[in-house]
């Protein structure tokens, strides 16, 4: 993959003035120098070189603030050039300062890495419940027809290469960087994941969206937004082309409230929205469910041109969903439903959501990546539809996470279930006594919840209570092979652990 190298000055027209780049006293001094590289991780710094420099953005993140490697940078490489959003200039000459270096930093790597965007059929998938299968499921329909990447929470896959994931949405110099490797290994489609942080702190600004698809919008992230409302203004953003560029296309779900919210507000603006659900008026209408089983669904999605009937081995309300909004994106891209309805039939899932273990006992038990009250809630009622017997939920809320959600996604499982155990889901830094403490908040009745604080004793657990018949749902983490508590990352994958304590117990 080879970089549009070019020189600051060039680069800062890219921009345009709209960012505010005060180029400081200094920068005539190297003004012309080419750029060889961009990063905002000082571990990925080289040698300098005598084809260009290294362009470093200073970012205060979360965790960690960039502005304290700069030494390390420099040590690294004494040509680099900083580009902050403070004033370095005391500190180092070789320094640029901006008013919004995360949209700075976005439109710089796209341009560096010669617009691979506008060179793909995109289809951008944003909200709370959904993303990751119907990311999935776009891949699967339109690798029928042409190669096809994606990008999302559980893999990175650029036609190539298959990559680990560092954020649903990654920073914008790793994502135009990964867009440019599929356009360059031949890829024509790409699905991906556009998180509300992503839209928020403009990770994917100015991304040039083919189709855009909303799945649904329910309490998540509150601690980040602050409330359901910001939260749904940053998913809005990827619709009303406050990410940089409008998409082509908007698929939007008018079963959801927020969902049906944007449709009118897209046709307020003189948009063409496609809409799908259950809902009568949807352009892609679910109707004449013939099965929803533990072997999976037949259904039709009613269109604007003709009915089609799908077979699917996933089973479940949302699953459908899901499918109605693959399918409609990947026949807005290309005329060849019939391609996409096999590909359907074919596809066995993804990890970490509703993986199956078939137990020695004659239980069966779900891994899912279901983390929200909504999620749960959705997860549970599909189980129940097609339970045998009794259904035990295992479950956890993450710490330094959304407090307000714990109550509520205890309320649901202790109210729907027929037993309960709660327990930890990536604790990071904060008590679990603290996080039971507002678990318990929910619990509507104590005689059918139990609280373990080990994951893998509470897996025990729920086997153990399990008998023929039964199903178990562990809850929360999914496709996740980790634990996180404190500093610490441990090795812990549910499905593993659940099929090895299956033949013990």
């Amino acid at each position: 993959m080879v970089p549009n190298m070019k020189n600051l000055q060039v680069l800062k027209n890219l921009v345009g003035d709209d960012l505010s780049i005060d180029l400081g006293e200094n920068f005539q001094a190297f003004q012309n120098e080419l750029v060889e590289q961009i990063t905002c991780d000082s571990r990925e710094v080289r040698e300098p070189s005598r084809s260009g420099a290294t362009l470093f953005f200073a970012l205060a993140g979360e965790h960690f603030d960039g502005h304290n490697f700069i030494d390390d940078v420099f040590q690294k490489n004494p040509s680099a050039i900083i580009l902050s959003e403070k004033d370095l200039r005391s500190l180092h000459g070789r320094s640029i300062q901006v008013r919004d270096i995360q949209k700075t930093m976005a439109v710089i790597a796209k341009r560096f890495f010669t617009n691979p965007d506008a060179k793909l059929n995109l289809i951008g998938v944003t909200g709370t419940n959904g993303k990751t299968t119907t990311t999935y499921l776009c891949r699967a329909m339109l690798n029928t027809i042409s190669k096809t990447g994606m990008l999302g929470t559980v893999e990175y896959d650029v036609c190539g290469k298959i990559r680990k994931v560092s954020n649903t949405t990654p920073e914008a110099i790793v994502l135009f960087r990964m867009l440019a490797e599929a356009v360059q290994n031949g890829c024509q489609n790409l699905a991906l994941e556009i998180s509300s942080h992503a839209l928020e702190l403009k990770r994917a600004y100015g991304l040039e969206v083919n189709v855009a698809i909303f799945t649904n919008l329910t309490p998540d992230h509150l601690d980040f937004h602050g409330n359901l409302d910001d939260y749904f203004l940053a998913k809005k953003k990827l619709f009303h082309g406050i990410n940089g560029h409008k998409p082509k296309c908007s698929i939007v779900n008018i079963d959801d409230t927020y969902g049906r919210q944007l449709f009118h507000s897209l046709k307020n603006d003189g948009e063409t929205p496609i809409s799908f659900g259950f809902s009568k008026d949807a352009d892609f209408k679910i109707c004449s469910v013939k099965k929803n089983d533990i072997n999976g669904t037949i259904f039709t999605i009613a269109t604007p041109k003709r009915p089609y009937e799908f077979k699917s081995p996933l089973f479940g309300h949302y699953n459908l969903l899901n499918i109605a909004a693959s399918f409609a994106a990947s026949t807005m891209l290309y005329e060849n439903p019939e391609k996409f309805i096999e590909a359907v039939a074919d596809f066995q899932g993804v990890p970490g959501r509703m993986d199956k273990v078939i137990l020695p006992n004659g239980a069966t038990a779900f891994v899912d990546y279901a983390h929200t009250p909504d999620a749960l809630s959705a997860a549970i009622e599909s189980l129940k539809s097609i339970q045998k017997r009794r259904l035990i939920v295992v479950f956890g809320c993450g710490g330094d996470r959304d407090t307000t959600k714990r109550a509520p996604m205890t309320r649901i499982v202790n109210g729907k279930s027929d037993f309960a155990i709660a327990t930890s889901d990536n604790p990071r830094h904060e008590p679990q006594d603290n996080i039971f403490r507002d678990m318990e908040r929910g619990v509507v009745d104590s005689n059918k919840i139990a609280f373990i604080k080990d994951r893998k004793e509470a897996i025990i657990k729920a086997i153990q209570l399990s008998q023929a018949g039964d199903i178990i749902l562990v809850a929360g983490k999914g496709h996740e092979t980790y634990q996180r508590v404190n500093d610490k990352t441990f090795d812990f994958d549910d499905k593993k652990i659940t099929r090895e304590v299956g033949d013990l117990c």
